[in-house]
This record gives structure tokens, C-alpha cells and sequence, in this order.
């Protein structure tokens, strides 16, 4: 085998082993942050693999996933449209088998501890199992990183339900709400875990993310978040006029 074969094999063994790490079965439990514009007829999506929901969910303060994001990749399947669409999904067929998915939180930021949005469906085991099933097709990228898929898996197996087989009609509920480059995003997180295959099993609120694409900005607020005391604001406001007023009678006496 001549030089020139050998290296034309190596490069076709690296790009076979890309593909099958982009496009292989979704990890489980790690979280997917997903954009498609359909609407506007984007050549690719636009999906940011957010690592493990152990990392991000259950905390007490947030977490900030703005190096998980680029604004390149996300104007690059904007294009020219004024917003596309994008949420947050996640499965695994482990005891308890979870599947995560995002709803448009309404208020803003609020209080964490109180969601925004409402799930009402249940899923069983069984229907968990299916839902992650199905997440074979999805590109994958390494966690902590995305990339643009010319594939648009996210289109085609997540958003919007085309037909049986697809994250929106295994569990009846769309993770993606509209989103551009103008106001900010908030999606609530819902999880939903089974051990057994009988029964129908609630989702439970988690927290929320924030997405400020203008300025780069990608965050989770778990629900456990503490919001300051109201008599806080005023505590901290006295000590910063005392401060300022200590920092004047320096000022003076030196003078």
C-alpha cells in the first residue's frame, strides 16, 4: 500500500468515525438543545449537546452553558428569518428510565421554585423505552459542544411529529418554542422517570433555562435556586449608601 493510499484510508477510517460519533444513539440522560428552521427553510440545525442532566439539574444556584453556544451556528440556520424554533430534550432506557423535554415558561424569570408552564401528560416505562429508542437518528455531538447537521435530525425526529417514530408524537408534547435574535428565552425543563412498565408517571418541574442569543448567553436555573428575602434588597441598598456616604467623609477629611 503506497503513501498516498494509506493516507486516503486514514482519512476515510477519521471521517467514518465522526459520523458515527455525531450520528450515533443519543447518550442517555444527556440533554439537547436544539434549533430547526423549517418555516424558513434552513439547510442545517443547529444542536448543542449539554452534557449529563445530573450536571445541570437538582443544584442550588445557576448554571452558566454560554460556552456550550455559538452565535455563529445559531445565525447560520436563522438566516434571514426574524425567529426559528428550539428546545431542550433528553431520554434514557435506565432504571428509572427519564425522558426531559422543554415548554415555554411564561413571566419571564419569576421564581424558580414555580414553573412557568404546565405538563399534564404522563408516560409509562414502556413509552419512556420507545422515546429513546427513537433518539438513534439524532445527531450527537460531544458533550459540551455543537455542531451545524446538514441531516436536520432535529427537523425530522424531534420537531414537528412526522408520523410515528419521532420525540413529538411519543410523548404528545413539542419541546420548541419560537426563538430569534430579539428579547430573551425561557423554556421550563420537565422530567418524568419511571422504574416500572405499568402506569402512567407525572413530569416534574426542574428549572428553566434562559437563552439571550443576541449576547451569547445560555443558562439553567435549577428550581431549587434561592430568591432573596424582600428586606434584603433594602439591606443591601443601606450598606451601599453607607458605603458611599464612608467613601465622601474620607474624601472631606483629606481635603
Amino acid at each position: 500500500m503506497n503513501k498516498l493510499t494509506t493516507t486516503a484510508a486514514l482519512l476515510l477510517g477519521g471521517a467514518m468515525m465522526l459520523s458515527h460519533a455525531a450520528y450515533g444513539q443519543a447518550v442517555g440522560n444527556d440533554l439537547y438543545f436544539g434549533f430547526q428552521n423549517q418555516a424558513g427553510g434552513g439547510a442545517n440545525d443547529y444542536i448543542i449537546n449539554l452534557g449529563q442532566a445530573s450536571g445541570i439539574v437538582g443544584g442550588s444556584s445557576p448554571v452558566n452553558l454560554s460556552s456550550d453556544f455559538s452565535l455563529a451556528d445559531f445565525e447560520s440556520v436563522l438566516g434571514t428569518s426574524s425567529s426559528m424554533f428550539g428546545g431542550v430534550i433528553g431520554a434514557t432506557n435506565n432504571s428509572p428510565a427519564d425522558v426531559f423535554l422543554t415548554q415555554l415558561r411564561s413571566g419571564g424569570a419569576g421564581t424558580p421554585s414555580t414553573a412557568g408552564s404546565d405538563v399534564t401528560a404522563t408516560m409509562t416505562r414502556t413509552e419512556d423505552d420507545t422515546t429513546y429508542s427513537h433518539l438513534g437518528s439524532l445527531y450527537s455531538p460531544t458533550a459540551g459542544s455543537g455542531g451545524l447537521d446538514p441531516s436536520k435530525s432535529w427537523e425530522a425526529y424531534i420537531d414537528p411529529a412526522n408520523g410515528t417514530g419521532t420525540f413529538q408524537s411519543n410523548t404528545g408534547i413539542n419541546p420548541d418554542s419560537a426563538v430569534g435574535l430579539s428579547g430573551v428565552l425561557y423554556e421550563d425543563l420537565w422530567e418524568t422517570a419511571s422504574s416500572s412498565f405499568t402506569g402512567g408517571k407525572p413530569y416534574t418541574y426542574q428549572g428553566y433555562f434562559t437563552l439571550d442569543a443576541a449576547n451569547s448567553s445560555l443558562t439553567f436555573t435549577p428550581s431549587a435556586t434561592p430568591v432573596p428575602e424582600p428586606g434584603a434588597y433594602g439591606i443591601f441598598g443601606a450598606a451601599a449608601a453607607l458605603l458611599l456616604a464612608f467613601r465622601r467623609w474620607i474624601g472631606l477629611a483629606k481635603a
